[in-house]
């Protein structure tokens, strides 16, 4: 990652494959980036990060199902969303990244 450093770039070199993020460019039917999507499976719990930008990041995390993928109308159920910000980059990653193995916020 190279250029401007941004609040929240300490937490962006986390989202990477060796801490087992998997990320995608999403862009616009023009081809203009509109935004970065990651996604980290655990054993325990699914984290999913949508990047807009600076100031609008959403973020959840669930609880990993293994043997069938959790949809959206399924969140406010037992399996579902058990953690949800939308806001600035820098907080919302920084809650993410804080939240405690086992023990979700």
């Amino acid at each position: 990652m190279t250029g401007r450093i941004y609040p929240a770039t300490p937490y962006l070199r986390c989202l990477t494959p060796a801490n087992g993020w998997r990320a995608e460019l999403i862009r616009d039917r023009h081809g203009e980036p509109v935004a970065v999507v990651a996604v980290r499976v655990g054993q325990m719990w699914t984290d999913a990060v949508a990047i807009e930008g600076e100031d609008r990041t959403v973020a959840m995390r669930t609880r990993t199902n293994e043997d069938r993928l959790i949809l959206p109308t399924e969140l406010p159920g037992p399996s579902g969303g058990l953690w949800f910000r939308d806001g600035r980059c820098e907080a919302v990653l920084a809650e993410l990244f804080e939240l405690q193995e086992g023990r979700p916020q």
